[in-house]
């Protein structure tokens, strides 16, 4: 058996044993995030109606008709995992945590020529990233995006300049971007990688089959004659603006470095990749593979990113896990003892901010409100079904079918793009609307405010119901 250096081979096995059992154990009521019920209830409308469209923003972009620009790939999965299952939160993070688990195995596959010690320090490297074990469980894409793309990476890196092989990382790489459109980083980072080690004919093939792929993301607008309809939507929505203005542009790009170094989350893998490539300079070539792919990823997601939110970390850390444990294992044992001492503790602090972290996602499950449980408690306050509400998008999770909920988050999407809404004019729509019940967000997660001090009576509307945490009112 090839001797372990760093640690023995048990050490690695019970290591990863307890880091995926605690990781386990945070999906038990698992707090809801915003874009849970978000991306969720573009699923249930896609499975329901056959297309994607939104009643939490209605009026919005025209978003209540038909949506044609979200993360494609990942909604039609999220519409088929959750019609198999079923529409409730606890289901709707099984998704993320099979791509999760699907990259873990594709760092193991990568990795199969090396020493079995490199094997089980990625993945436990992986598994250990604090940003990943925050969004396991959570109904985001770019767990699922990562995962296509580095798919695509080891099919492209082990294509050998075939045709099929090529084809097949495009293919992986287009579906990558379907899934986000961030993952537009894996189509260009591809390219430019297969030019740079295999020629100009190797990168035609790559392009070709990713840009194939790529354009069926307009194939909906397009069956629909929509197409104008879907730049519209494109240029207005939210979470493109930061990215159409320049100024707001180049504030993302001088403070681009924030995304490597955001929380505890990110910082033991940034501060690890970081340490390797200084102390192991004389090895570092920028001909080697995982090491030129990254460049080019974090490149051109500098020049592309909108914004620097710590779950864009996740595009890079398989790539950053390849290189820690590549370089540790190779050019480590040629350091006198007191570098490889150093480096042991530096992964023993590695996994203990991993258990940390693990203990942060547990630490917010049980402080916080369980949602579906809540929703329930708040709904039997709410006798008439079926009527129209105003509700925090967290309502969705088992009320999605017993009310007509038109989201907070729209009044507060209002407010940013024409300022704010006065609370009786507030009323007063709600009323021409002929909303019965208005749910108040007492969490404030991207929603239109409603103070707990406004007075039980305003407007048509009056207060039946008031906790720590929210207010229900009643058209009267």
């Amino acid at each position: 058996m090839t001797p372990f250096f760093l640690f023995k081979l048990r050490t690695y096995q019970y290591a990863l044993l307890v880091l995926l059992g605690s990781l386990g154990l945070t999906y038990y009521h698992r707090t809801a995030h915003f874009d849970d019920a978000w991306f969720a209830e573009q699923s249930y409308w896609l499975a329901k109606d056959g297309w994607v469209r939104s009643e939490f923003f209605r009026g919005y972009n025209g978003w209540e008709d038909r949506i044609y620009v979200f993360h494609k790939l990942f909604v039609y999965a999220g519409a088929l995992w959750m019609s198999a299952t079923s529409f409730t939160l606890a289901f709707s993070k099984l998704l993320t945590p099979i791509f999760g688990c699907l990259t873990g195995f594709l760092i193991w596959y990568y990795n199969r020529r090396q020493s079995a010690e490199q094997r089980w320090l990625a993945v436990l490297l992986y598994f250990g990233c604090g940003t990943l074990i925050r969004y396991f469980f959570v109904n985001r894409p770019e767990i699922m995006c990562m995962s296509l793309g580095f798919a695509s990476y080891v099919a492209l890196d082990r294509s050998e300049g075939h045709p099929t092989r090529l084809g097949l990382a495009g293919i992986l790489a287009g579906m990558a971007a379907l899934t986000h459109l961030n993952g537009l980083i894996y189509l260009m980072a591809g390219l430019l990688w297969a030019f740079i080690r295999m020629g100009w004919r190797s990168s035609i093939w790559f392009g070709i089959a990713s840009g194939i792929t790529l354009s069926l993301y307009g194939l909906d607008a397009l069956l629909d004659g929509n197409i104008d309809r879907m730049i519209m939507q494109f240029l207005n929505d939210p979470a493109t603006q930061a990215g159409l203005k320049l100024s707001d542009k180049l504030s993302v790009m001088l403070n681009y470095h924030q995304l490597f170094f955001h929380s505890h989350g990110e910082v033991p893998l940034s501060v690890l990749a970081l340490l390797c490539l200084l102390i192991f300079r004389r090895y570092v070539r920028l001909s080697q593979p995982v090491l030129l792919y990254l460049v080019l990823l974090v490149s051109i997601f500098w020049v592309l990113s909108k914004s620097n939110f710590d779950f864009y970390f996740l595009l890079f850390v398989p790539w950053m896990v390849l290189l820690v444990s590549d370089y540790l294992i190779t050019y480590l044992p040629l350091l006198s003892p007191r570098y490889q001492s150093a480096g042991k503790w530096l992964l023993v602090g590695y996994f203990i901010f991993s258990l940390f972290s693990v203990a942060k996602v547990l630490e917010e499950n049980y402080i916080e409100v369980y949602i579906p449980t809540y929703n329930t408690q708040l709904a039997q306050h709410m006798p008439q079904l079926h009527t129209k509400i105003i509700a925090p998008i967290s309502f969705f999770w088992g009320q999605q079918s017993n009310y007509q909920i038109h989201g907070l988050t729209y009044y507060h999407l209002m407010e940013r793009r024409y300022g704010p809404i006065p609370l009786s004019a507030f009323f007063k729509m709600a009323d021409r609307d002929s909303v019965k019940y208005i749910v108040s967000d007492g969490f404030k997660n991207a929603s239109y405010e409603i103070p707990s001090s406004v007075p039980e009576r305003i407007g048509a509307f009056k207060r039946i119901f008031q906790d720590q945490y929210t207010s229900i009112y009643a058209r009267q």
